[in-house]
């Protein structure tokens, strides 16, 4: 056992995204089961190290201690995601109505979302999940992997319930 817990961490430090246990299974030829305990003995053993074993995007990696980031984030020229008030308003509309379609986020929102779309798009955040069957056929848009990474989630039945959005500065109730 003491070599596939090697091996399972390996594949995990090694993997560019999330990796789940089931692609860990099928990779390394080694049980199910037995996957989800090393990766439940490795998370317990990294939860007090400089580095944490996290379940995001349906998959596990490694990331910087919480407690450590300020200290350690020296160490790293990473551009953050940055993302405007009206693209993090597009964001969650996309979020939490997905499969949807511009028009519809348009409805929503009360402005042309086009903008806002396109840079969401070249950043990775959401991706063209489909197209509707309706007139023109328009696209349906869904937050992609990158999305939850970017949010520390792990599915989307992680975001936060919603019920009063601010816009402008007055509150609204959400109607979508």
């Amino acid at each position: 056992m003491e070599r596939e817990k090697k091996l399972v961490e390996g594949a995990i430090f090694l993997s560019q995204e999330p990796i789940s246990e089931e692609e860990l299974s099928e990779k390394l030829g080694i049980d199910r089961e037995k996957v989800s305990l090393i990766v439940s003995q490795l998370r317990m053993e990294y939860s007090d190290r400089g580095v944490v074993l996290k379940k995001v995007a349906g998959g596990y990696r490694f990331f910087t201690s919480p407690e450590l980031k300020e200290e350690l984030s020296r160490f790293v020229e990473e551009r953050p995601v940055k993302l405007s008030r009206p693209l993090l308003e597009v964001l969650a509309i996309i979020a939490y109505n997905q499969p949807i379609t511009k028009k519809r986020i348009a409805q929503i929102r009360g402005q042309n979302p086009d903008g806002a779309v396109k840079s969401l798009l070249e950043k990775g955040l959401i991706e063209v999940v489909g197209r509707e069957n309706s007139l023109g056929r328009p696209k349906l848009y869904g937050t992609t992997k990158a999305f939850l990474e970017h949010f520390g989630l792990s599915s989307l039945k992680e975001l936060p319930p919603v019920e009063i959005i601010e816009v402008e500065g007055e509150e609204r109730e959400q109607n979508p």
